[in-house]
């Protein structure tokens, strides 16, 4: 990774660049932005298949949208501080695209009164081990970010539930940035500023990446 795809990662909140696709080389990689965050299974680095609904555990994103598209949303939003960067790599080209978009590409989209209920929004996150309240937009150590996943945070104030339903119209909307896997390649996702889905896998069930989380 060079300095400038580093700056590009800061200033337009993800980067893509061809690198090896050993574990050590991308958690050697993934180093460089911050510390490496374990998946909750316990893995370092954890790869992505496509799978079947009911194929997966229950509440993710496979089990509710087997091999369609994936919606957007925060990685890691079933914890209380969610990862500040993702990395994803594929050793191989794939057909299926990972979608993203920014925070600016949908902020000026809201009315006033759409950022009041964003920012006033509060949701409650459901996992199979705990329950617990979040914001949609939050900020830590003075950087602001943003929180949204329909598969495990559920609007509760009314404020997130009016917001709630605004926003999933104005995703319809949005024209993501849509990041195309060819072999060898990486990308580095700022998972405060963006949020990031999955085209269909369909016509690519075969497809792999490799994902690490850190902070």
């Amino acid at each position: 990774m060079t300095e400038q795809e580093l700056i590009s990662l800061k200033e337009r909140g993800w980067t893509e660049f061809q690198s090896g696709s050993s574990d050590n080389e991308l958690i050697s990689i993934a180093s460089k932005i911050g510390k490496v965050l374990n998946h909750p299974n316990g893995q370092s680095v954890f790869t992505l298949k496509p799978k079947a609904k009911n194929e997966q555990g229950v509440g993710t994103f496979s089990d509710k949208y087997g091999f369609g598209n994936f919606p957007f949303h925060t990685d890691t939003a079933f914890l209380k501080k969610p990862a500040r960067f993702i990395l994803m790599h594929s050793s191989e080209p794939s057909d299926c695209s990972t979608t993203i978009i920014f925070k600016k590409d949908f902020w000026n989209l809201l009315d006033e009164k759409d950022k009041s209920n964003a920012e006033r929004s509060v949701y409650l996150v459901k996992t199979h081990k705990e329950r617990f309240y979040t914001s949609f937009v939050f900020r830590e150590n003075n950087v602001e970010g943003i929180k949204y996943d329909p598969a495990c945070m559920h609007p509760f104030n009314a404020s997130a539930k009016e917001f709630d339903q605004t926003f999933r119209e104005i995703l319809k909307v949005v024209k993501p940035k849509n990041v195309q896997w060819n072999g060898n390649k990486t990308v580095l996702i700022d998972n405060w500023k963006s949020l990031h889905g999955r085209s269909s896998a369909k016509n690519d069930t075969k497809r792999e990446l490799k994902r690490i989380y850190i902070n």
